[in-house]
């Protein structure tokens, strides 16, 4: 079929011209004989004996039903599963209710469960020892019974009431009042404030090994490190939870823990920037969300500060450039890695300082929090250089959220003694909770172990 565009119309001589006109007359004819033949072949499928019969208006035509597409399979289900039975109960009938009948063997129609709490109170168990007289010996003779799985020592709380009591202190976070309250109210149980407190005192006695052992592993393993009030320090990481309580908010209470110029931490250290970490002097990153936070801070009191406005937004877009930096490949030998991570962190350092130089002297809004990205432009991108570290540190925040709240119910300790049980509770409870194991089994392990190995 011939086709041209009229701009190529345009251009055409008359000879070519009559040669187009002659083309189109050749397909002219070529289409009349096509339609004729058309033609014919649509009387034929409409004549009588093969047309179909006139459907009713109000008729509904036969539609192809389209294939539903088959749900997506979720990975978890959203019912609720049945929990395992403690005790099962059979309910069948013995004869026909209706006529007396013998009934065929059973099948199950349906179950059905309920689940409660017993409401009992507490078993007090009495122990009495009888000595007796040997006539052949001349002496007198009574049995020791082993009650190390009951009780530890000589104390009369057994390993399970001082466990559920360990637990409703710290984990639930209970006061002593309430404690005492819900003993008597579910247990009938009648114990003064004095014997809850000495518990509690006994239980971290008992947990002290376990708490060297976590303080250990905190240092082993890349710490986190806050304080809160000038004197509750929390010291974490994703396993392990440290509290310590000291009169003192200063550096000491760093080389204490970490050791002078942190010779007994192995990790990397993130905290934000009070000065008293400024001791350390190992790896150290620096919250970068307490930073943001005061940019933000600033941003609100100076709305129109449009040099404000573009400074912040050159040091948010080089944080979350460095964020979005993953690593070298795979493929890539552990040393070069190494290389090439220090190499990265150099230039998000340079990049910074060549933001904030610009400003450095002069007075502006920002200075202050522009000097500070100078000072501790050594310590914002250790996220870089290391792999699995953190740019802030969240985890020592969110971890101290649980022991803020208690010492807000509580109002705090009283004594030293009940500050070092305090920090020796609040370290394991923590612990377990990070690790996602049961407070309550965890101390009653705990107080079996010390029962164990009392002579």
């Amino acid at each position: 079929m011939v086709r041209i565009s009229e701009d190529q119309l345009r251009l055409l001589s008359k000879d070519e011209l009559i040669v187009l006109i002659m083309k189109l007359f050749d397909e002219l004819d070529l289409l009349k004989i096509r339609m004729v033949d058309l033609e014919e072949k649509l009387n034929q499928k409409v004549s009588p004996e093969n047309q179909k019969k006139e459907i009713l208006s109000w008729v509904k035509m036969n539609v192809k039903s389209k294939k539903k597409k088959s749900r997506k399979k979720r990975l978890n289900s959203f019912v609720r599963l049945k929990d395992t039975p403690t005790n099962t109960i059979f309910h069948s009938h013995e004869k026909c209710p209706n006529c007396d009948g013998y009934l065929g063997k059973p099948s199950v129609c349906y179950s059905r469960q309920i689940i409660d709490i017993p409401i009992i109170p507490a078993t007090i168990t009495e122990h009495v020892i009888f000595k007796r007289y040997c006539v052949s010996c001349k002496k007198r003779f009574y049995p020791k019974p082993n009650l190390s799985s009951s009780v530890v020592g000589s104390h009369r709380i057994g390993i399970n009431l001082m466990a559920l009591i360990s637990t409703m202190k710290e984990e639930l976070r209970l006061p002593i009042e309430k404690i005492k309250n819900h003993l008597q109210v579910f247990y009938h149980l009648n114990i003064s404030e004095g014997e809850i407190v000495k518990i509690a005192h006994k239980v971290a006695t008992f947990g002290k090994s376990q708490y060297e052992e976590i303080k250990t592993n905190v240092l082993k393993t890349g710490g986190r490190e806050n304080g809160k009030n000038g004197y509750l320090w929390n010291f974490s990481n994703t396993t392990h939870q440290l509290l310590l309580y000291r009169h003192s908010r200063g550096s000491k209470v760093v080389r204490e823990v970490l050791g002078k110029d942190g010779e007994n931490f192995e990790g990397v250290l993130n905290t934000d920037f009070y000065a008293a970490y400024n001791e350390y002097a190992g790896f150290h990153q620096r919250c970068w969300v307490h930073y943001l936070r005061d940019i933000k801070n600033l941003k609100n009191e100076y709305p129109k500060d449009k040099l404000l406005k573009k400074w912040s937004k050159d040091i948010h877009q080089i944080y979350e450039r460095a964020k979005q930096y993953t690593g070298p490949p795979d493929n890539i030998p552990i040393g070069l890695k190494e290389t090439m991570r220090e190499e990265k962190e150099i230039l998000f350092k340079k990049q910074l300082t060549d933001i904030c130089n610009p400003y450095l002297g002069k007075q502006t809004v920002f200075s202050t929090l522009n000097a500070r990205a100078l000072k501790y432009i050594s310590e914002l991108f250790t996220f870089v250089r290391f792999p699995n570290i953190l740019s802030d540190n969240n985890l020592a925040e969110r971890s101290l959220r649980h022991l803020v709240v208690s010492r807000k119910i509580s109002g705090g300790t009283r004594s030293k003694k009940g500050s070092e049980t305090k920090s020796i509770l609040a370290s394991l409870f923590g612990t377990w909770r990070l690790q996602n194991l049961n407070p309550f089994e965890q101390t009653r392990n705990l107080l079996l172990q010390a029962s164990c190995q009392r002579p």
